[in-house]
């Protein structure tokens, strides 16, 4: 299997049978050579961002590596993009698709993407790479700026798609 490096627009898998504890979140994986007939989720990086997190999206395609990238991006997406970390530096995650004509408006509608920031003093909207102060923290309207460990989204499509880990 050709692994793909980490490009804005790259569609990366994550394997769904890899072991879920905290401590997993900071092994390498780079020697592992994953089966492409087994369970993975999939998912875009919308924008790389080592600092606080990359932005990437998970769609709702769970199965075997396909054949073309479509079957993945025409699945339609799980969440909300999100924030995380680790997934691609380790190698848990991989890149299994490119995407050189990739546009995260089109694509992925950038703009209107948001995250809600500070906190109930000094609430801060974040949306589309733009921050600005707001009047309310409201949690229930925008999603936090959350930054997940790769296992913790491994367990939430787990938990939508109701597959079972050992």
């Amino acid at each position: 299997m050709k692994y793909f490096e980490e490009n804005s627009g790259n569609l990366f898998m994550i394997p769904l049978f890899l072991p879920n504890d905290i401590k997993n979140n900071r092994k390498n994986y780079s020697r592992n050579l994953f089966d492409p007939t087994k369970k993975y989720g999939f998912g875009r990086l919308i924008e790389i961002n080592k600092s606080s997190g990359d932005l990437i999206e998970v769609f709702n395609y769970v199965g075997e590596i396909p054949i073309n990238k479509k079957v993945i991006t025409e699945s339609g997406l799980m969440f909300k993009p999100l924030r995380s970390t680790m997934g691609f530096f380790k190698k848990r995650w991989r890149f299994v698709f490119e995407d050189i004509d990739y546009d995260r408006e089109e694509h992925s509608n950038y703009s209107e993407i948001t995250f809600l920031l500070g906190d109930i003093d000094t609430p801060i909207l974040w949306k589309g790479g733009l921050k600005k102060n707001i009047d309310f923290y409201d949690n229930k309207l925008y999603s936090e700026w959350i930054v997940y460990p790769p296992t913790e989204i491994e367990d939430m499509i787990r938990e939508v798609k109701g597959i079972n880990h050992n």
